[in-house]
């Protein structure tokens, strides 16, 4: 079986990867929501460096993101309410933009997905926005509802986050 995929469904993926991009910058998590299925994985580690001499490694620990369906419902619960969280009381102002979108075949209804992500985020009591990129690695599947993300792994650039806090997603 060949690993490639048609232009229907290059376009279809793509914009599959648009429409959530447009829901996560508008911070529509109960839609978003609908997007994922049951057995999400969605991780983001902590960026690791390897010195070229010697065997030190730099960022090793939790990552930022380790989630199951069940904890990511959670996170969207609270994000979804501004009484239960102080993270985005006053909410930011997110843009995400997604390019480099290429894509395989993974199995008769799954596919591999690896884009690039950037986020601009401006908070209300910031000069500079935040500005966040990373390589996203993605399983989508095809189901009779659309297409669901099934596991996501963003591997971000910056080894130290100027951010307050991460409450959004990638």
């Amino acid at each position: 079986m060949s690993n490639r995929v048609s232009e229907t469904e290059y376009r279809d993926l793509a914009d599959f990867l648009c429409d959530e991009a447009e829901l996560l910058s508008a911070q529509d998590y109960p839609n978003w929501q609908k997007m994922l299925a049951e057995d999400l994985h969605y991780l983001i580690p902590v960026p690791q460096f390897l010195e070229q001499v010697g065997s030190r490694e730099i960022g090793i620990g939790n990552g930022y993101f380790d989630d199951d369906i069940h904890s990511m419902r959670i996170r969207l619960e609270l994000l979804s309410s501004p009484q239960t969280t102080t993270a985005e009381h006053v909410r930011s102002m997110l843009n995400h933009v997604v390019s480099n979108i290429r894509i395989t075949k993974a199995g008769d209804d799954e596919y591999h997905c690896k884009s690039c992500i950037t986020v601009h985020r401006t908070r209300f009591n910031k000069k500079e926005p935040t500005i966040i990129s990373g390589r996203r690695q993605d399983l989508i599947r095809r189901t009779t509802d659309g297409f669901r993300l099934v596991t996501r792994q963003v591997n971000l650039n910056q080894s130290i986050l100027m951010s307050s806090n991460i409450s959004y997603f990638f």
